[in-house]
C-alpha cells in the first residue's frame, strides 16, 4: 500500500472516534511532510517505520482522542519527541498542550512545528526533573521510560483529580507490579489501535505506597 492509501486508511479509522475538520487534515498533511522532510538529517523517527508513518505514528497517537472527553483541558506531553502524541493530538483539537521535551533539535523542530496547530501549543526544552512547577489536567507520554519512573514525574505534575494517558508495549503487566510497589493508583487497560502487543493504560488518582 502507497503512503498516500495508508494516510487515507489511518484517515478513515480517526473518523470512527472524532470529527476530522478540513483544516485538521491539512494540518497532519502538513506535519507529516516536515517531519519527513527534517528526518533526512535528524533521524526523528526509525527509517523503518516511515513506509508506515501514518499508523504507526500519527493513528498511534491520535488513538488517545478516544479517552478524552474535554478537549479544553491543560495537557502536557512528557518526552514527546518529534511530537507524538502530542502535537498531533493539538492539530486534532486539544486547546492546550504543552510539549516537554529535552532534546535541543527536537525542541527546535517542535517550536516551528507546533505553527501547524490552531491551537494553543508550548514547548518546554527541559529534562523532566528540571521543569518548573505547575500543574495539567491530563498527562501523556510514549515509550519513553517504564511506569514507575512515568509516575514519579506525574504525581508532581498532576493535578488532583488528574489523570494520565500512557501509550505502553508488550511489558506493561511488569511494569504495573513494579509500580504498584511504590504508588497507588487506579487504572484501566484498553487495547491499542495500532498493534495487538500494545495497550493504552489510563491512570488516576496516583499516591505513595505506606
Amino acid at each position: 500500500m502507497q503512503l498516500e492509501q495508508k494516510k487515507l486508511a489511518a484517515f478513515d479509522e480517526i473518523k470512527k472516534f472524532t470529527t476530522l475538520t478540513e483544516s485538521q487534515i491539512k494540518g497532519l498533511e502538513d506535519y507529516v511532510a516536515l517531519l519527513l522532510q527534517e528526518n533526512d538529517n535528524f533521524n526523528f523517527i526509525g527509517k523503518s517505520t516511515i513506509e508506515n508513518l501514518w499508523e504507526r505514528h500519527i493513528l498511534d497517537s491520535a488513538q488517545l482522542l478516544r479517552f478524552i472527553e474535554n478537549k479544553n483541558l491543560k495537557f502536557a506531553d512528557f518526552g514527546t519527541g518529534a511530537g507524538f502524541p502530542g502535537l498531533v493530538l493539538s492539530i486534532l483539537g486539544l486547546r492546550e498542550m504543552h510539549l516537554v521535551e529535552k532534546s535541543f533539535r527536537k525542541s527546535d523542530f517542535l517550536r516551528r512545528a507546533k505553527l501547524l496547530s490552531q491551537n494553543r501549543v508550548f514547548v518546554h526544552q527541559f529534562k523532566l526533573e528540571e521543569l518548573a512547577a505547575q500543574e495539567f489536567d491530563c498527562i501523556t507520554s510514549r515509550a519513553l521510560a517504564p511506569l514507575d519512573q512515568l509516575l514519579i514525574h506525574s504525581k508532581k505534575f498532576l493535578k488532583k483529580d488528574g489523570f494520565c494517558l500512557f501509550l505502553k508495549g508488550k511489558n506493561l503487566n511488569s511494569e504495573i507490579e513494579l509500580a504498584k510497589k511504590s504508588f497507588q493508583f487506579d487504572y484501566d487497560l484498553h487495547p491499542s489501535l495500532t498493534s495487538k502487543e500494545s495497550n493504552i493504560i489510563k491512570i488516576s488518582n496516583i499516591s505513595n505506597s505506606n
